[in-house]
């Protein structure tokens, strides 16, 4: 469960972030940096302890994290587009 949650949010900081730097929103941008940073190291430190077995968890942490990255930044962030 914590290999999903970790690739969760660094996908979906990640893609929030891809979208702040489109729309310009410069402290969303510097905001998401530090958040990704957190996920990186959450990532690796738990793919090096469980290694290939954990490639499910990463993908379908990873695809809800998209996914729901694009609904928050449209909704919340982006309102006029």
């Amino acid at each position: 469960m914590t290999i999903f949650l970790a690739a969760f949010v660094l996908v979906f900081m990640r893609a929030l972030q891809q979208q702040n730097v489109i729309h310009r929103h410069y402290w969303w941008a510097v905001i998401t940096s530090y958040l990704i940073a957190i996920g990186e190291v959450a990532v690796v430190y738990n793919v090096a302890q469980i290694g290939w077995p954990a490639v499910p968890y990463l993908g379908t942490g990873g695809a809800l994290g998209v996914t729901l990255s694009m609904y928050v930044h449209k909704r919340w962030i982006n309102r006029d587009d």
